[in-house]
């Protein structure tokens, strides 16, 4: 499985822009696990308020777009029906919106833009397959049941510039090796980390998507 990595260019794709703004100017980024065919675009609605079209990227976060309210629907375009019902916390002006498969639509995650938690580094692991995931990236180890989600901050990278990556999955006859690799230390990047069922395979799969963090600016 190859990291997927996106320069900071790609955020600045153009979208349409949002009619209304959520009290406090709240603006948010979606990323999605995956999407679906049958929806191109989409929108959020607040009661009367809806926000211009765009679409659910899935190998890199959205641009910044404006909340109409810090508790909204994501729809379909031009239609009522929620694929997610999205509540952003009171505090705060800047989230990030991970869209997870659900039994219907999507079960949004939601994520302070400047969560301490998840710093230029760290890694966000989001566990949508149906068995326990244990990894680790370099000496910073984890595990995740079934619906869960991590930050990991890792540790003991390699004088050569690499952190050793492996991750399994937990079966009933012992646990399984999913994957092991190498990934480069990048101080400027959160990465976000998708493990679910291959719809194709119906094993165990994963996928990453890398997020570039400007340096604060003096």
């Amino acid at each position: 499985m190859i990291r997927i990595l996106i320069p900071a260019i790609a955020a600045l794709a153009t979208l349409a822009p949002v009619h209304a703004q959520a009290p406090g100017g709240a603006k948010v980024r979606f990323l999605a696990e995956r999407t679906s065919s049958k929806i191109a675009e989409v929108e959020m609605l607040n009661e009367e308020t809806r926000s211009g079209a765009f679409e659910l990227p899935t190998n890199h976060l959205s641009q910044p777009l404006d909340a109409p309210a810090r508790a909204f629907q994501l729809v379909p375009a031009g239609k009522d029906t929620p694929l997610a019902k999205v509540s952003l916390p009171e505090e705060g002006k800047a989230f990030i919106v991970l869209l997870v498969p659900g039994t219907e639509g999507y079960e949004p995650v939601v994520i302070a833009d400047k969560n301490p938690d998840f710093r230029p580094g760290d890694v966000y692991f989001h566990n949508h397959a149906r068995k326990k995931i244990l990894g680790f990236v370099g000496k910073s180890r984890f595990s995740l049941a079934p619906g869960k989600g991590r930050f990991v901050r890792p540790t003991g990278a390699r004088e050569e510039g690499f952190y050793d990556v492996g991750f399994g999955v937990v079966e009933k006859e012992g646990n399984r090796t999913l994957s092991t690799s190498r990934w480069p230390v990048e101080e400027r990047m959160r990465t976000y980390v998708f493990f679910f069922v291959n719809p194709t395979t119906q094993r165990t799969d994963f996928r990453a998507v890398d997020e570039f963090v400007p340096a604060a600016t003096p």
